[in-house]
Formats: structure tokens, C-alpha cells, sequence
């Protein structure tokens, strides 16, 4: 069952797959506290200095609010309150990665951007059973870079559960 279940996984691509060169996955990476994350490199539009916040009334919490991106009013979601990470003041490494999320794009703020990192397909290993988090639910893998270990979201489901009106 496993060899099948590794077939699948390298043939057939989820939503959420990387822009493949080959078996090299290309991911953009970003840290929130002491943790590492990346997002496939084919869903992030740009990133950016953290912009103006109009805050919004009776919005979930993890969104942040919304900005204006050149014309375009964007929702904007925390990911360290997505997180259940403590907050921290925003600083001048704070970004907002925009990204595609199937009809519509979102901002998600980060505490730093890293770095594109091409990973081999057959380094990204599944999330290990049994981790209950809005968080776990969203990882599409793990791999290591170097001695960190980097968790892949994937932000269809990141996202799914979220309160946002399509644009």
C-alpha cells in the first residue's frame, strides 16, 4: 500500500502542488515566531511592506483587515493569531505574502520572508498522525532545509473555514 500511496503522490498533483521544474518543487519561505513555513512559489503573487490596515467589525479574528493593493481592496489575515501564536508589534521584516486562493486574493502577514527554496519532491514527507490544529490541517508536507524543518501549507485549506467574501 505504501509504494501505491508514494505513486500517487509524486504523479498526482494536489491543488496546492508547487510549480514543479522536473522533481524540484519551488516554495517560498517565511517564518512566524521561532517557526519555519513556505507556501507553493505558484500561488504567491508578491510580497510586500506591511501596507495600511482598515480594521473590520465582527470579523473573525485572524483577519487582520483590509488593504488597498494598487486599486484592489484585499482581505488580510494574521497568521500568527491563525495560529494561536502570541502576537508581536509589526517591525520593519513584517511582510504580507499575497496570494491566490482559488477565485480570490488574500494577504497573509508573516513575521519575515526567508528565502525560495527548491525542494526534491521526494523530500517532502506527509504531517505525522494524530496533530489536531487549524494549523495541521493545512499542512500539505514537511522538509527539512539544512537543520530546520519547514512546514508547506497548503492555502486552500488554510483558508477554508475562514469567513471571507469572494471578491
Amino acid at each position: 500500500m505504501s509504494s501505491a500511496s508514494n505513486s500517487l503522490n509524486a504523479s498526482t498533483p494536489t491543488p496546492d502542488a508547487p510549480r514543479s521544474e522536473g522533481t524540484l518543487l519551488q516554495f517560498v519561505g517565511f517564518r512566524l515566531d521561532r517557526s519555519d513555513y513556505a507556501v507553493a512559489i505558484r500561488r504567491v503573487q508578491e510580497i510586500i511592506l506591511m501596507p495600511a490596515i482598515t480594521r473590520l467589525p465582527q470579523t473573525s479574528p485572524d483577519v487582520e483587515g483590509l488593504m488597498n493593493l494598487r486599486g484592489t481592496v484585499l482581505p488580510v489575515i494574521n497568521l500568527r493569531t491563525r495560529f494561536g501564536v502570541p502576537p508581536k508589534p509589526f517591525d520593519e521584516h513584517t511582510r504580507v505574502v499575497v496570494v491566490n486562493v482559488q477565485s480570490r486574493t488574500v494577504g497573509f502577514i508573516v513575521d519575515s520572508v526567508s528565502q525560495v527554496m527548491r525542494v526534491g519532491e521526494d523530500q517532502l514527507q506527509p504531517p505525522p498522525p494524530g496533530i489536531a490544529s487549524v494549523a495541521s490541517s493545512a499542512i500539505s508536507g514537511l522538509f527539512r532545509d539544512g537543520d530546520r524543518l519547514v512546514i508547506a501549507l497548503d492555502v486552500d485549506r488554510l483558508l477554508e473555514h475562514l469567513e471571507i467574501e469572494s471578491d
